[in-house]
């Protein structure tokens, strides 16, 4: 008989699950990688000296085939002398064993699993290793020092062989995250970002991963394969595609009417490869986008209401319009003004500071005509413009909040402002009072598009992302549970901001000069809504609204939906921050966080860090709660509530122009249809930014989403996250459960809003307001 304890001595098993691959999208072809051996190495760098307990393991080879285009797993077993003592496996070097100086393919790695001694750990990784000699040179790190578990504080170590393995992972992944020399930025004052001119030059962890762009590619049409990385070639290609092959019906033409306009946006869109469902929702804002009730709901339900606050007091322009008489008794139903603001029922949105020195555009068109004389010369006119909203008590609570009055000022020629106000209830809507109110609202609508753009949407909910984004990489190891908590939230950001800044805000070559007034002087109006909306406490949802007085408006659906999303956030970050934080000293110890606020202040937001108010330190864990919500609520539910709506309601060119021809009109101007469908921009801008809200405005394959949906095949939290601990998963698991119930309460919502909708003969089209929900809203932003 064999002994078997002599023949193994005192040998333990260790298995080894070594996982990678995406898991979405699954590829029709499974690819596999075998550039090289993968080694491992538990505990390196432990000194039996200091704890004869805890030693570093001989390397692991693992030589196998590995998936690279899908989810695979490699299962390995080890003998490992229990002589060797390793102890615990709190770290994990991983590496390639051997290297080459030729070009190879890199392989994707997503967690190593293994147990030992009955006990599982796991190293969650999602990263890159290259077999290249000088991988690093490449954007690749040399290796990763991953630690076991839910993360941890540096504080908290107790090994000096832990803490040099995450300092040397950190210092690895900072080499290649450098910030960008404050004093090369354009514009000077906005944030900073990634010392990374081009996509391609990004770190390969930074990039979009190849099995997504394969799948990305797939999933689209002939002639829109690189929306992601160049979303302007790309919409500048359809137009030429679309005039170059034009027929005659698609001329370069202005609009007859806005009947004509309505006949031509189905065909439009179908040259811009719209889906039959986005034309007709575009097409019932085109059938209702002239009153006043919609237009209001616009503002509180739209992409865009990041400038209304209530008035508690008149301020002198307001007072001057009021003096002039555009403010009648009707429009605030028979109510004395100073009583309606004495009721909180007056708001409004100024955006005249924003654009203050922002000049005309329209030098695209010129470059254009050049190029192609069908295309006309055009000024698109660059204009301030305020509006005043009431609350009516008398009107249908759906459409109750109703715009009474705007400014508007061409300040650029140096003209007066002026005042609009709506006309009387029951009027001619062809006639001179009412044509005038529409015309005005539509240079409201134009100025509100500058803003939302580069204000709201770019600098908000990009810029603004990519600087924690940046900030996190360059500050907090993998090992740091912030870092595992925030990474799924931050990965795409950096990579779709750098394709931003080389083809749409590119001050020398951008699309939005192709069909936006402030086009051409982008870097003005960046500077102006960096130091104006980038601040701290417009991160903080719920005092936010406060603040800005909103807390009574009807319907104000954006506001009920963000406030329950932050709410579900705020204490997802909450339990998660006490597994880690046990007392609030221990935020205040936490070294590596201090320097993720020190490098977001002075690199990042340095050029406005005062009038931004961000916190340079945080001493609770309360605050800490706060802040990673506001990261994490601002990267996915404020980018999608700004972004998914844009091709419903800025494609369809009346209703919300992101241009104009004309200057807008004197006071005692007279305003016809002639005039409204003149001040229009021809039909290639029409279809130009057609083609950019669409591309701008869809979801791609890439998406994970809050709450999983297989109807539209989408996947959820699980998958993505590096937070692996049970106690994490579990708190995952709260989460999204939490999101799953709201997706179900917003859709019980928007269909009794939609039988009582139904009810009303004078409005016959319902827009579901489900933009928030969280099966729609994608965890990091990816276009």
């Amino acid at each position: 008989m064999v002994n078997l304890e002599t023949k193994l001595g005192s040998r333990e098993v260790c298995h080894v699950f070594l996982q990678t691959g995406l898991k979405l999208p699954q590829a029709d072809v499974v690819k596999k990688w075998h550039e090289g051996a993968i080694k491992l190495t538990i505990n390196p760098g432990a000194n039996k000296k200091f704890d004869p307990f805890i030693g570093e393991s001989e390397p692991l080879i693992i030589n196998e085939k590995f998936a690279v285009n899908s989810q695979g797993v490699v299962d390995c077993e080890f003998w490992i002398d229990e002589s060797a003592q390793i102890g615990e496996p709190m770290t994990l070097k991983i590496e390639i064993a051997r290297e080459y100086l030729m070009k190879h393919k890199p392989i994707y790695l997503r967690e190593v699993g293994m147990t030992w001694k009955r006990k599982t750990y796991r190293f969650p990784v999602h990263n890159y290793l290259n077999p290249h000699k000088g991988a690093e040179k490449h954007g690749y790190t040399p290796y990763f020092i991953i630690r076991s578990g839910p993360g941890t504080l540096r504080h908290q170590e107790d090994h000096d062989f832990v803490k040099e393995a995450r300092d040397a992972d950190l210092q690895n992944i900072r080499n290649l995250v450098p910030w960008c020399d404050v004093d090369k930025l354009s514009p000077s004052k906005s944030t900073n970002h990634i010392d990374q001119p081009k996509y391609k030059d990004l770190p390969r962890f930074l990039q979009f991963r190849n099995s997504s762009k394969d799948a990305f590619y797939g999933s689209q049409k002939h002639g829109a394969h690189d929306v992601i990385f160049q979303v302007g070639h790309i919409i500048l290609g359809k137009l030429l595609n679309l005039f170059l092959c034009r027929k005659p019906s698609t001329g370069v033409n202005s609009f007859a009417s806005l009947d004509d306009y309505a006949k031509s946006f189905p065909e439009m869109g179908e040259s811009c490869e719209w889906s039959k469902a986005d034309i007709k929702e575009g097409m019932k804002v085109g059938e209702i986008f002239r009153d006043d009730g919609e237009f209001g709901r616009q503002i509180i339900q739209g992409p865009n209401s990041m400038k209304l606050s209530r008035v508690d007091k008149l301020s002198p322009t307001w007072q001057e319009g009021i003096s002039q008489g555009t403010l009648p008794d009707y429009a605030i139903d028979g109510e004395d003004v100073h009583e309606v603001i004495k009721d909180g029922r007056l708001f409004e949105v100024v955006n005249s500071k924003l654009l203050e020195g922002v000049g005309h555009g329209g030098l695209q068109s010129q470059v254009n005509h050049m190029l192609h004389c069908f295309f006309p010369r055009q000024t698109w006119y660059v204009v301030q413009a305020d509006c005043l909203f009431f609350v009516s008590k008398k009107r249908n609570p759906l459409y109750a909040f109703v715009p009474v009055m705007i400014r508007l000022q061409n300040q650029n020629d140096c003209e007066p402002q002026t005042f609009w106000g709506p006309p009387k209830p029951g009027s001619n809507e062809n006639g001179q009072h009412a044509l005038s109110w529409l015309y005005a609202k539509m240079y409201f609508r134009c100025a509100d598009w500058q803003v939302y753009s580069i204000g709201t949407h770019f600098a908000r909910a990009h810029a603004l992302s990519e600087v924690f984004g940046t900030s996190m990489y360059r500050n907090l190891p993998s090992a740091h549970p912030l870092f595992r908590i925030l990474q799924p939230h931050l990965q795409g950001i950096i990579a779709i901001n750098a394709q931003a800044r080389d083809v749409l805000i590119n001050p020398g070559n951008n699309a939005f000069a192709r069909f936006m007034s402030a086009g051409d002087n982008l870097g003005d109006l960046l500077e102006h809504c960096c130091k104006d909306m980038l601040k701290y406490k417009h991160l903080i949802i719920p005092d936010d609204f406060k603040a800005r007085g909103l807390g009574d408006i009807p319907q104000y659906l954006y506001r009920d939906d963000s406030i329950a999303l932050w709410n579900i956030l705020h204490e997802y970050a909450t339990n998660m921050i006490d597994l880690s934080y046990p007392k609030d000293e221990d935020v205040r110890q936490d070294s590596e966080l201090k320097n993720f606020l020190h490098e977001f202040l002075e690199y990042g937001v340095k050029a406005f860090a005062e009038a931004g108010d961000f916190p340079d330190h945080l001493d609770t864990k309360e605050e800490l709660s706060t802040y990673i919500t506001a990261i994490i609520y601002n990267v996915s539910c404020f980018h999608t509530g700004v972004n998914f709506q844009i091709n419903k309601y800025l494609a369809y060119f009346p209703n919300a122009p992101p241009s104009l021809i004309r200057p807008p009109p004197g006071q005692k101007d007279i305003v016809t249809m002639t005039t409204i469908m003149e001040s229009l921009p021809k039909r290639d801008v029409a279809v130009i930014t057609m083609a950019a809200t669409e591309m701008l405005g869809k979801f791609s394959p890439i998406e994970r989403f809050y709450s999983q949906t297989k109807a539209f095949a989408r996947k959820g939290y699980f998958g993505e996250n590096m937070a692996v601990s049970e106690e994490q998963e579990e708190i995952i698991g709260k989460m999204t459960s939490a999101m799953v119930e709201l997706t179900s309460k917003i859709r019980d919502r928007n269909e009794e809003l939609g039988k009582q909708h139904g009810e009303q003969d004078e409005y016959k089209h319902f827009l579901a307001y489900d933009v928030l929900s969280p099966h729609n809203i994608p965890l990091t932003t990816e276009i």
